[in-house]
């Protein structure tokens, strides 16, 4: 909720506080970097302290940068609080990831777990931001920072407690610059990474490719929040229901699964081409979230599968740089596609590219499961 709240309000609070366009634009990159990176050069000494200590370790960093945020003014204090609140959330985030990965070993159901936990965030998605973005409406964005840090704070002491009134911990490990190279060299995981990569490219289209074509192409940028509250609800909703359908159909083969989330990826993109107007949108969203439902609690699953007895948290960290490339350049180019294909009159043309990049990366992971052994025992 904390995340969510800062990430519908950030660019709008900066601006508020006088920087121009550039200025917001490098800071919400500083905080970006800090976020999504942070974690893989700390992955290695993270290992070695309990998990649960890591978590209230990075809530309090996360919150004393957010606080500090509210207090700074000028622009390198301000991008020295974001560095620090992204320091906070990108540790908070891959401890979290090992606190997971530690309860699924139990839970027998590795996919439901994961699935449960997307729930959680579309939740905290749904939730959180229109309730930030009152405050901000209301001018109160020093509010929102606080509001943002107390949450931090609660999620810390919160998780830190629970683990050490249980008693379950994750292990502490001790890892080195080797594991790295290591985990890369672990069969299948250059191509899982792959796999990963390209659905995330595909997922990048819904917070850039879709936002322009909804408020340039269609001039409905009043109802593209609308979109956006469906996607969270939907998953909120239907996650279980569609771990369970997918499961049933697939026998539980997880790259299959991520092969069936391809052709949904495909079937949401053309689906924005074939109907007209804003229905179009509408009906590709809820495809692309079936897809995206199924796709997202796969790739962690296969993760843990291959990784064995390596490394979780290098392995998450590599992890996460992996979705942050894949979004982002998935999104940077389906932005300049569009753009490029709309100057010509042409911008629906590109739900059909982008369709056709689904259905290439469906392609290639079923080759990719068929010529690596340990995939294909995941899938089994």
């Amino acid at each position: 909720m904390g995340l969510f709240g800062l990430l519908s309000t950030l660019a709008v609070s900066l601006t508020a506080a006088g920087f121009n366009g550039a200025q917001t634009g490098l800071l919400i990159l500083v905080f970006t970097i800090a976020n999504k990176t942070a974690k893989v050069p700390l992955a290695r000494w993270l290992d070695r302290i309990p998990a649960a200590s890591s978590v209230l370790l990075g809530c309090f960093t996360a919150a004393v940068g957010f606080a500090v945020l509210r207090a700074v003014g000028g622009l390198l204090p301000t991008a020295a609080a974001l560095a620090l609140a992204g320091l906070g959330v990108s540790v908070n985030a891959l401890a979290s990831k090992q606190l997971a990965a530690d309860a699924s070993d139990r839970s027998g159901n590795r996919a439901k777990l994961f699935s449960v936990i997307n729930i959680a965030v579309n939740t905290a998605s749904a939730v959180a931001s229109p309730v930030a973005l009152l405050f901000v409406d209301r001018h109160q964005h020093g509010d929102v920072l606080t509001g943002v840090a107390v949450l931090y704070c609660v999620a810390g002491l919160v998780t830190y407690l629970n683990y050490s009134r249980s008693g379950s911990r994750v292990r502490a490990v001790d890892s080195s610059l080797r594991d790295y190279l290591t985990i890369l060299r672990l069969p299948g995981m250059r191509s899982f990474m792959l796999i990963n990569l390209l659905g995330w490219c595909c997922y990048g289209q819904l917070f850039n490719a879709l936002a322009l074509h909804v408020s340039s192409t269609l001039k409905a940028p009043d109802r593209l929040g609308l979109l956006y509250t469906l996607n969270a609800l939907l998953i909120v909703v239907a996650q279980l229901g569609v771990t369970r359908l997918t499961a049933s159909l697939t026998g539980g083969r997880h790259v299959v699964t991520a092969i069936t989330a391809y052709l949904a990826f495909a079937l949401a993109f053309a689906s924005i081409f074939l109907v007209p107007g804003y229905a179009g949108a509408v009906v590709g969203v809820v495809l692309f979230t079936m897809a995206e439902m199924m796709f997202v609690p796969t790739m962690d699953v296969l993760l843990l599968g291959l990784l064995g007895g390596q490394s979780r948290a290098i392995g998450y960290g590599m992890f996460s740089i992996g979705n942050a490339i894949g979004e982002g350049l998935g999104g940077a180019v389906g932005v300049a596609t569009y753009r490029w294909l709309a100057g010509r009159g042409d911008g629906p043309v590109f739900w059909l590219c982008a369709a056709g990049l689904a259905l290439v990366s469906a392609v290639l992971t079923h080759r990719l499961r068929a010529g690596s052994a340990a995939l294909r025992g995941l899938a089994a």
